[in-house]
């Protein structure tokens, strides 16, 4: 055998296409479908919770991969599936009854067990799995005024006419919805996949709407918002000097409120738009056909999840669109700030400037006098020498004729000596 140097997620990655695979069902079939909403605290509830309805039926709960269980108690079984925000629950039983919602197959089940699953309930369905005629006319059976009473039935053709789907999307008494297929292909992986997919459109347009409470809370506070970022802007265009730094803290709040409100919800809308997303893909899926004047399902849901999912996008748009005005006229206000500091910096530079000119000529005046002054006592020197030694007869000329003589020669050495050290300083600077 070859041994390869794999890389260490390559098992888990590869196993994960195979992780949920549908269930076939051969008609006729009962199923009751939970979809369960959960948390970290409930996720660890699981496990035990499988564990406690294995021995109920004399069974044990094998570990398996976490993700996903099949059981078997005689007739029923029992798929769970689990994922990032929901574990999937579907109950089936082979056969049917005169009324297959009286008798759903989670009946079979402990009531106690049933209703202490972990997690908040968010789809609970019935499906009603029928063998069809060969025809598949779509027509649905004559006991179906019993299971749709009083309701406005949608349907449609569904994978190439394979099987036929009718729901009245209303929740009934015992706390489920109610599915019927009419299966006509008696191909149980197709309907196994029909099944999943409508289940799946079911579970995800939840989820999708999960905003929209959200959304319809935060219109009232974005409006708010908004009205408090024109004022604010109409201020900041005003261009009142004074009141600049108590608009930029204002702006600056005002900032750090959208950002809460974004960093809060930033989760769910993203995760409502992927759900929608996944509601459209699963329903061109479906692979739909017309039924007579019925509302086809895709028409249906469309028609009232399109105002609930742009109602999401809408607010999520306008949160971000709110921090990135919120932060321009931050940016605005910071700049005309700048350019203030920056004139003020210019102006105390040029009176720097002009104080260095003033400071320079100054200085050279005050050289110049130094250079005088120096010259003149160093020719007030000599002429005190020449004068002694004139007056002992040791030198020929007096102090007025030797200080003349030398007057030239020692402010060229004044001269060059002060020269010379302002090349020194010059140099060590």
């Amino acid at each position: 055998m070859i041994c390869l140097n794999q890389h260490p997620l390559r098992l888990r990655l590869h196993d994960e296409i195979n992780a949920r695979p549908y269930e076939p069902l051969e008609s006729p079939e009962r199923i009751s479908y939970l979809a369960v909403a959960m948390d970290e605290a409930n996720r660890t509830m699981e496990f035990g919770h499988l564990s406690e309805l294995c021995r109920h039926f004399g069974q044990d709960l094998s570990v398996g991969d976490g993700k996903c269980y099949n059981l078997r108690f005689g007739d029923l079984r029992i798929k769970v599936e689990r994922h990032e925000e929901f574990t999937r629950y579907m109950f089936i039983l082979r056969g049917t009854a005169s009324d297959p919602f009286a008798e759903p197959p989670i009946k079979l089940l402990p009531t106690e067990w049933v209703e202490r699953i972990p997690g908040k309930v968010l789809v609970a369905s019935h499906v009603a799995v029928l063998p069809g005629t060969s025809t598949a006319d779509g027509t649905l059976p004559k006991e179906s005024t019993q299971w749709f009473p009083a309701s406005t039935v949608v349907g449609s053709r569904l994978a190439n006419n394979a099987v036929s789907a009718y729901s009245d999307f209303r929740i009934y008494a015992d706390g489920f919805s109610r599915w019927v297929l009419i299966d006509y292909c008696r191909q149980p992986a197709q309907v196994g996949r029909t099944l999943l997919r409508l289940l799946e459109i079911d579970t995800y347009r939840m989820l999708a709407l999960l905003a929209l409470p959200i959304a319809r809370e935060l219109i009232p506070e974005l409006r708010k918002r908004d009205s408090e970022l024109h004022t604010l802007a109409q201020a900041v265009a005003a261009g009142d000097e004074k009141a600049d730094e108590s608009l930029l803290e204002e702006l600056s709040r005002l900032a750090v409120v959208v950002e809460n409100l974004i960093s809060n919800h930033y989760y769910r809308f993203n995760a409502s738009r992927a759900y929608f997303g996944l509601v459209a893909n699963r329903l061109e899926q479906l692979r739909e056909g017309r039924i007579d004047d019925i509302s086809s399902l895709s028409g249906f849901l469309n028609r009232r999840l399109e105002p609930a999912r742009n109602t999401c996008d809408s607010v999520s748009r306008w949160l971000d669109d709110l921090s990135t005005r919120v932060t321009n006229a931050s940016q605005l206000l910071r700049t005309r700030a700048d350019i203030r500091r920056e004139q003020q910096n210019q102006a105390l530079l040029a009176a720097m400037n002009r104080r260095s000119h003033l400071q320079l000529r100054l200085q050279q005046t005050v050289e110049g006098l130094s250079l005088a002054g120096i010259t003149y006592a160093g020719i007030s020197l000599i002429g005190i020498l020449g004068d002694a030694l004139y007056k002992k007869g040791l030198f020929p000329f007096d102090s007025g004729s030797l200080e003349a003589l030398v007057m030239p020669f020692v402010a060229t050495a004044v001269y060059i000596g002060t020269r010379h050290i302002r090349e020194a300083v010059r140099e060590t600077d």
